[in-house]
């Protein structure tokens, strides 16, 4: 007759372990955050061409081509 092996049960969460998640929710939201805004503001901001966005932020026109 064959007997299950029990399987060890799950240890308790520490305390540590929701600080480790906190921090690591708090790094992602720093990281990703401004990534995400400037995707969600390139997306639903008007268009403009490129060159227009060039000259407005180096002030001078751009030769053709």
């Amino acid at each position: 007759m064959r007997v299950k092996a029990r399987r060890p049960r799950a240890r308790k969460a520490a305390t540590g372990d929701a600080n480790v998640a906190l921090i690591m929710a708090v790094m992602m939201t720093l990281v990703f955050g401004p990534v995400i805004g400037v995707h969600l503001i390139a997306a639903y901001a008007p268009t403009a061409s490129a060159s227009d966005v060039a000259v407005q932020s180096i002030g001078t026109p751009l030769p053709p081509g």
